[in-house]
């Protein structure tokens, strides 16, 4: 069974339990009433393969950093992962503090772009590689179904749990264009991209404070973390090549576009010699190749992290 199964089933059974105390200890506990929840806050996640590749590609270059930092200018960044979160509730509070909900939150955005320019000293003559990453991480409005057990602690002062399930529609996008620049002047382009999209199921719990104005607004102060990762990734990737002769003069090209699985591996890097992380989108897993390919698997976007909100609960009815 999987961790987030347990955790799910672990907090399914705290909650009836709590629900079967709740009903043997509160008789006379009101009705079932319908509220509408309004947040805000600030989330972050953890990324995943999209962002140890690109920390990897930038810690090849170390040692040309280290001895010969004329050779090395710029740096490839991860991908800023915090984001301002949004979310809107319709939740029916069904008896003993219990509180089922159906949510929507808002949009993930996720973008970074980045360079760097390595020169090549050998016995031919002096060449260079300006390297360009840009990558763009989209999440469609996740659809969520919580559960909430409330306590009261204060007249005005309410302690609530929560866990659930959401449902996360992710997309993935990276352009590498490489510009290589031969010791002659002429030089050659290599542009590489995907574009692959995956969905999954996954698990969220959290707890809060509400404080209560009066019978129909409350103020509300909670935190969440997020377990989910989508790991199944499919698309399109394409690969193009164009050379250009010493005058600029354009001396032909090559281009080819496929379909396939998004696999995260670990090859050699052609131009440093040194084993790094790499995306590619394949048919089937990359165990053969010139990079000689390890470590095999299916990339992944990992959505785990925390979300701190502020809202308002108001009882519509």
């Amino acid at each position: 069974m999987k961790r987030w199964w347990m955790r799910l089933f672990a907090f399914i059974v705290i909650l009836f339990l709590s629900w079967s105390l709740a009903g043997a200890n509160d008789k006379n506990s009101r009705g079932h009433s319908f509220n509408l929840v309004i947040r805000e806050g600030l989330g972050s996640i953890s990324v995943g393969d999209m962002n140890t590749t690109l920390k990897s590609i930038n810690s090849i270059f170390d040692g040309v950093r280290s001895y010969h930092p004329e050779r090395c200018v710029g740096e490839i960044t991860e991908i800023p992962a915090n984001y301002v979160d949004w979310e809107v509730e319709l939740q029916w509070a069904i008896g003993s503090g219990f509180i089922v909900g159906v949510a929507i939150s808002g949009p993930l955005r996720f973008h970074d772009r980045s360079f760097l320019t390595y020169t090549i000293v050998d016995y031919a003559g002096t060449q260079t590689e300006n390297r360009t990453y840009d990558s763009k991480i989209n999440v469609s409005m996740p659809i969520k179904l919580n559960v909430y057990r409330s306590f009261s602690i204060h007249p005005q002062l309410n302690l609530s749990i929560n866990g659930g399930l959401g449902y996360y529609r992710a997309r993935l996008r990276q352009s590498f264009t490489n510009e290589l620049r031969l010791p002659l002047d002429s030089h050659d382009i290599e542009i590489n991209d995907f574009d692959v999209s995956g969905r999954r199921i996954g698990v969220h719990c959290g707890g809060g404070l509400e404080y209560k104005f009066n019978d129909r607004f409350f103020l509300l102060v909670e935190g969440q973390f997020n377990f989910s990762r989508v790991k199944h990734f499919s698309g399109m990737g394409s690969m193009s090549y164009q050379v250009f002769d010493e005058q600029g003069n354009f001396d032909g090209s090559y281009d080819e576009s496929f379909e396939g699985i998004l696999y995260h591996y670990i090859g050699e890097d052609f131009s440093v010699g040194i084993p790094r992380e790499k995306l590619v989108v394949s048919e089937s897993p990359p165990i053969l190749g010139f990079d000689f390919p390890s470590d095999v698997r299916e990339a992944f976007l990992d959505l785990r992290g925390f979300a701190l909100r502020f809202g308002l609960k108001i009882r519509l009815f």
